[in-house]
C-alpha cells in the first residue's frame, strides 16, 4: 500500500512539475535590460506627469523658504539626468543648475527630451552589455550599467517623491495616485 501511495504521489508531483514547466516555457523572461528600461519609463511618466499637473504659475512653489521651487526640483533632475548621459557617452559635464530662469513648458519639454534620450541609450542595451563594468558618473570604482543607470532612475523617483508633497500642499491630487483603480 505504501508503494502505491508513494507511486500515485510521484507521478502527481512529475505532472504538477511539467504543467508548471510548460506554463513558464510560455512567458519567458523579459531580460535585465528590458526590466530596466520598463523601470526607467515608469519613472519618466511618473515625474513627467508630475511636471505637468502643476499649474504654471505655481512653479515658483516651495513648502519652506530652505527647499527647492517645483520648477528648480525639476530642473535639478534635468540636471542630473543629462550628467548621466553625458557619461555615459565619454562627455564631462559641469554640475549646476542652469534652468532655473525655465518656464513651466521650457521645463517639461527639456525633461521629456532629457528623459528621452536615456530610454534611447538604455534601450539600446543587451542583457550582455547591461552587466559589463563602466566608470561611474561619480567616483573611481566600477559598477555594472545597471549599476550606473540605477543612479539617475533613482534620483528621478526621489524628487517624484518629493514634487507629489508639492502638489498635495496645492491641493492637487497627484497623477499616480489619480491614475490608481477605486
Amino acid at each position: 500500500m505504501k508503494h502505491v501511495i508513494c507511486a500515485r504521489l510521484f507521478f502527481c508531483a512529475v505532472m504538477v512539475a511539467a504543467v508548471a514547466s510548460s506554463l513558464f516555457a510560455q512567458t519567458p523572461a523579459p531580460g535585465i535590460a528590458k526590466e530596466l528600461l520598463a523601470g526607467w519609463e515608469r519613472a519618466a511618466t511618473d515625474i513627467t506627469d508630475i511636471a505637468e499637473a502643476m499649474p504654471a504659475e505655481k512653479y515658483d512653489f516651495k513648502p519652506t523658504p530652505e527647499v527647492m521651487t517645483f520648477g528648480e526640483q525639476l530642473a535639478h533632475v534635468i540636471t542630473l539626468v543629462q550628467r548621466s548621459i553625458d557619461s555615459a557617452k565619454g562627455v564631462k559635464s559641469e554640475p549646476g543648475a542652469p534652468h532655473k530662469t525655465m518656464t513651466k513648458a521650457e521645463v517639461t519639454g527639456l525633461l521629456k527630451q532629457t528623459l528621452q534620450t536615456g530610454r534611447e541609450m538604455i534601450a539600446s542595451l543587451s542583457d550582455a552589455q547591461v552587466v559589463e563594468q563602466v566608470k561611474p558618473v561619480r567616483g573611481d570604482q566600477m559598477v555594472t550599467r545597471y549599476g550606473f543607470w540605477m543612479g539617475p532612475l533613482y534620483q528621478v523617483r526621489d524628487h517624484h517623491g518629493q514634487l507629489v508633497v508639492y502638489l498635495r500642499m496645492n491641493n492637487i491630487v497627484p497623477p499616480t495616485t489619480a491614475r490608481r483603480p477605486r
